[in-house]
């Protein structure tokens, strides 16, 4: 691979500097290749699901050194015996992008999966202009396939991606996927004919049973809500801490890593800070274990998943695989599963209406639990890993 007159990658049929230190390449090479460059979220979960489907002795993952740094990356692909390699050039997706698949046919792969594609639309379409006869097969998964006029803001982004997903389905290798709620509830997405679901991976849990983290609250008279995953801004903490504040038998529980932004609204926001002093919200600030997340999911009341986009949820999966009831907000993607399932409730985005909704969701929560044990057993990882592998 060499710099194009542009600054970008170009793909030639020579080896590429690659960092060997996470893990040496397997002599024989793998048959399926998978590419990430971001660690969050669930996206490095996604591909030790691909690997351990496929087998490890059959593939390679080729990561940014963003991503091979992350806890993440340690806790999920860096914990089984597939091969990696950190990509050893820019971090721009076009750079990843031909690194990715100059690195594919150098190691044997017939196919490169892209679960993070969003953000490889553009440079993919470059590439196979320049390249129409590629061979090699792409698979890449829209993660984010917001609708024009749904409950989002229109923004370019929104126009734009499904005319670049139409030109690239005029390639034969390239197999273009969406991703959908883990039960399979919404199965078509405006503005993207023809694209197939795959259902969000998740796994039923193995040992009936948890112990209760010791960091989760244990009073009977208060009803705790739970948020966990990477606490971003669009899940609507301050909004929850409002709540809270309105209703004193809530126990707020926050379980995982907090973003700069919503870190700061906890240490310096007054309510907030009198919650925590109080023992009415309790944080517990870093990436949790699988086994420590499960546990949590299964202790609290219920789960706040309060996303402000339109958007699947691992997390709101995962809870009903615990039969834990859910609150979500109105009018989008979330609510049509919690209210079409039963295993949740729906509520305005305004803090008088998430107290509402906590107390609609204690008031039914055998309801719920009852809907979850009925909808938990359609959740499981293959619908996704047999799309995306193509097998």
């Amino acid at each position: 691979m060499r710099d194009g007159a542009d600054g970008t990658a170009e793909i030639t049929e020579g080896p590429m500097s690659v960092d060997h230190a996470t893990r040496s390449p397997a002599s024989a090479g793998g048959t399926v290749a998978v590419l990430e460059a971001d660690p969050t979220g669930h996206r490095l979960l996604y591909i030790r699901h691909l690997i351990e489907a496929a087998g490890h002795e059959r593939c390679v993952v080729f990561l940014s050194s963003y991503a091979a740094r992350s806890e993440e990356y340690a806790a999920h692909p860096g914990s089984t015996s597939a091969t990696t390699e950190v990509l050893d050039t820019a971090d721009t997706h076009r750079a990843l992008l031909n690194a990715g698949v100059s690195r594919a046919r150098a190691s044997g792969a017939r196919k490169l999966i892209l679960p993070d594609g969003d953000r490889y639309l553009l440079p993919l379409l470059l590439l196979m202009l320049r390249r129409p006869c590629l061979p090699l097969e792409v698979r890449l998964l829209l993660m984010r396939t917001t609708a024009v006029r749904g409950p989002e803001r229109l923004r370019l982004a929104t126009i734009v991606k499904p005319v670049l997903v139409q030109l690239l389905r005029i390639f034969p290798q390239i197999h273009i996927l969406f991703l959908t709620d883990a039960l399979g509830v919404v199965t078509t997405r405006k503005g993207f004919p023809g694209i197939r679901p795959v259902n969000d991976p998740v796994l039923p849990p193995g040992e009936p049973g948890y112990e209760r983290p010791s960091w989760i609250p244990a009073d009977p008279k208060m009803t705790t809500v739970g948020v966990f995953g990477v606490i971003s801004p669009r899940k609507n903490l301050p909004l929850l801490v409002r709540a809270a504040a309105w209703h004193p038998e809530v126990t707020l529980v926050v379980g995982g890593r907090l973003e700069p932004d919503v870190r700061a609204f906890l240490g310096t926001d007054a309510r907030a800070r009198e919650l925590v002093a109080s023992g009415r919200v309790v944080v517990m600030d870093r990436l949790l274990s699988a086994q420590e997340l499960a546990a949590a999911l299964a202790t609290v009341d219920m789960v706040a998943v309060l996303h402000d986009n339109d958007a699947p949820s691992g997390i709101l999966a995962e809870a009903c695989v615990r039969h834990t009831p859910v609150l979500v907000p109105y009018g989008g993607w979330l609510a049509r599963v919690a209210e079409s399932t039963g295993i949740g409730a729906a509520s305005p985005l305004t803090a008088m209406g998430i107290a509402e909704g906590i107390r609609a969701v204690t008031r039914n929560r055998k309801i719920h639990v009852d809907a979850t044990r009925r909808y938990a057993v359609r959740i499981n990882a293959s619908h996704f890993t047999e799309g995306l592998l193509g097998e």
